[in-house]
């Protein structure tokens, strides 16, 4: 390990203690390969704006370990994954949740195959295409989302895949206020997210599929 990644492994374990978020070492490992990837991939296919090291774990690998604590399902759909935030990050930390990353850009879906492929992630399922066009063998517990849409939007493309007891899972920012002033206080439920190390509002919206 060189100094930048020691540098990098610790800056993931001190977000972690914050977050008070125990993980072991193989998967902190694992986080710090898929962290490896993203920045040599990015070099290239322009993956994602951010390019300092730091800030790809500040505003993509803890914004999404924010969300752990809360995801409690055995099968979820990422839409709209891009380099699989928070899809990936989900699959490394939760072994026992099968994941499917699904965005429609073509050089994105490549990169998360060959995420799942270099780190053996087994219950990691990649799906090149429109969400709306998906056509799902099984429905899925939760769909989540991260910076795929509005929630309305996000709702009517995705509810199809849903099953009728599912969940819509939505990250966002302190503007999601405003969005929710279109839903009765009883449909949804809104949770503030500690990111530490990261100067912004983040919020996490749930909404049952019953409640609509």
């Amino acid at each position: 390990m060189n100094g930048t990644e020691k540098k990098d492994r610790d800056l993931l374990i001190e977000g972690l203690q914050r977050m008070d978020l125990k993980l072991s070492d193989q998967v902190i490992d694992q986080l710090m390969s898929y962290l490896n990837l993203v920045e040599k991939w990015n070099r290239v296919y322009n993956l994602t704006a951010i390019r300092e090291r730091d800030e790809m774990i500040k505003l993509h690998f803890l914004d999404s370990l924010s969300i752990l604590n809360h995801v409690h399902v055995k099968n979820i759909l990422d839409v709209g994954s891009g380099a699989g935030f928070p899809g990936i990050v989900l699959a490394i930390t939760k072994p026992e949740l099968k994941v499917t990353v699904m965005d429609a850009v073509n050089k994105k879906t490549t990169f998360m195959q060959q995420v799942k492929s270099e780190l053996a992630l087994n219950n990691l399922n990649v799906v090149h295409g429109r969400v709306e066009d998906y056509q799902p063998t099984t429905f899925f517990e939760a769909v989540i989302s991260r910076a795929f849409s509005n929630l309305k939007n996000m709702m009517s493309l995705t509810q199809h895949t849903l099953e009728k007891s599912g969940v819509w899972l939505a990250m966002k920012s302190k503007d999601v206020k405003q969005e929710l002033e279109a839903f009765d206080k009883n449909q949804y439920t809104l949770i503030p997210l500690e990111v530490p190390l990261m100067n912004a509002e983040r919020y996490l919206v749930i909404l049952k599929k019953d409640n609509f």
